[in-house]
C-alpha cells in the first residue's frame, strides 16, 4: 500500500444544486444540497484512500463544530488526520458552492490566515511514498514538497491560481500539475504548449496542465504529449481537479509511469464528476479498473 501525504486547504462545504445558472442577484431554489468536508488537500486525500492508498492529511481546522465534521468525515474515509492541527479561536475554513445545470460550480470561500501560521510538523525521516501540496498554503506546501524531494520521493504540486504566491513550492516540486488559470498566472496569456515547455525548462520539473474535458498537456522536459480525457456527462465538477491530483500522486507513488498516471487520474476525475454530492461518485480501485477496461 503506497502512502501519500496531502497538504493544503481543508474546508467545510455547503453545496447547492441549481437548475439554472447564477446570473442575477435574486433568490434561487436549489433542487438538492449537501454539507460535506472539502478543500483541495482533503479531496485529494479522500481519493488516495478510496483507491486503496494510505492517505495522510496535513492541514489546519478550527477547534469548532465544522472542524469536528471534517475530522469525522476523514476518519470515515480512512484518511489519517494525525497531521491536522486544531486551532482554538479560529473558524474552520468554509465554502458556499453553487453547482449549475451543466455541472459547473461557483465557489465562495473564506479562510482565516491564522489557520496557516505554522508549517506542519512532519516526522523525520520522511516516511511517505509521495507528497502532494496545493498553492493555498504556500509555506506548508513548500516544506512538505522539499522534504519529499530530499527523500527521493515524488513531490507533486497542484498549481492552481494564484501560483506566483507559492514560489517555494514551485521550486521544491518534482511534478507540477497546473490548472489553466494557474499556468496563465505563472506564464501569462498565450500558447499553453509553449508555456509548458518554458515551465519544464525553468522549473526543472515534469509539468502538465489539466483542461477539464480537453486533453491534458504534458511536457517531460524533452517532448510534449497529450493525454485524452474521458467523455462523461458532468453532473458535479466540484473537487474534480483535487481528486485528479490525489490519484496522480498515488499512482506515481505506486511506480506508474507519469503518462499512465495521468490517464488513470483522468478516469478518476471523470467518474467523480458523474454524480452530485461531493465524493459520492469517487471510485474505488475496482470501479476504476472496470472503467478503464471498458474505455480500452
Amino acid at each position: 500500500m503506497a502512502s501519500v501525504v496531502c497538504t493544503g486547504v481543508v474546508t467545510a462545504d455547503l453545496v447547492f444544486r441549481l437548475p439554472v445558472p447564477v446570473d442575477a442577484p435574486v433568490k434561487y431554489r436549489a433542487t438538492d444540497s449537501a454539507m460535506t468536508a472539502g478543500g483541495c488537500a482533503l479531496n485529494a486525500a479522500a481519493a488516495v484512500a478510496r483507491l486503496g492508498g494510505a492517505a495522510h492529511l496535513a492541514g489546519s481546522v478550527g477547534a469548532d463544530a465544522l472542524g469536528d465534521l471534517v475530522c469525522a468525515e476523514m476518519a470515515a474515509e480512512g484518511v489519517a488526520t494525525g497531521l491536522v492541527a486544531r486551532v482554538a479561536g479560529v473558524p474552520t475554513a468554509r465554502s458556499a458552492v453553487l453547482v449549475g445545470p451543466g455541472g459547473e460550480r461557483t465557489i465562495v470561500n473564506h479562510r482565516d490566515p491564522r489557520l496557516f501560521a505554522a508549517a506542519p510538523a512532519l516526522p523525520a525521516p520522511f516516511p511517505f511514498d509521495a507528497a502532494l501540496a496545493d498553492t493555498r498554503w504556500p509555506e506548508g506546501g513548500a516544506a512538505v514538497l522539499a522534504a519529499a524531494r530530499a527523500a527521493g520521493r515524488p513531490a507533486v504540486l497542484d498549481a492552481e491560481n494564484p501560483v506566483r504566491e507559492a514560489p517555494g513550492a514551485l521550486r521544491a516540486a518534482t511534478h507540477v500539475a497546473f490548472s489553466e488559470l494557474g499556468l496563465a498566472d505563472w506564464a501569462g496569456e498565450g500558447d499553453p504548449a509553449a508555456a509548458l515547455e518554458r515551465a519544464a525548462r525553468d522549473l526543472g520539473a515534469w509539468v502538465c496542465v489539466t483542461r477539464g474535458p480537453a486533453p491534458v498537456l504534458v511536457h517531460d522536459g524533452a517532448a510534449l504529449f497529450e493525454v485524452p480525457a474521458f467523455a462523461v456527462t458532468a453532473v458535479d465538477t466540484l473537487g474534480a481537479g483535487d481528486v485528479w491530483h490525489g490519484a496522480f500522486a498515488l499512482f506515481l507513488a505506486e511506480g506508474l509511469a507519469p503518462l499512465f498516471a495521468v490517464r488513470h487520474a483522468n478516469a478518476v476525475a471523470a467518474l467523480k464528476s458523474s454524480a452530485f454530492g461531493g465524493r459520492s461518485a469517487l471510485p474505488d480501485r475496482d470501479q476504476l479498473d472496470r472503467f478503464l477496461k471498458e474505455q480500452a
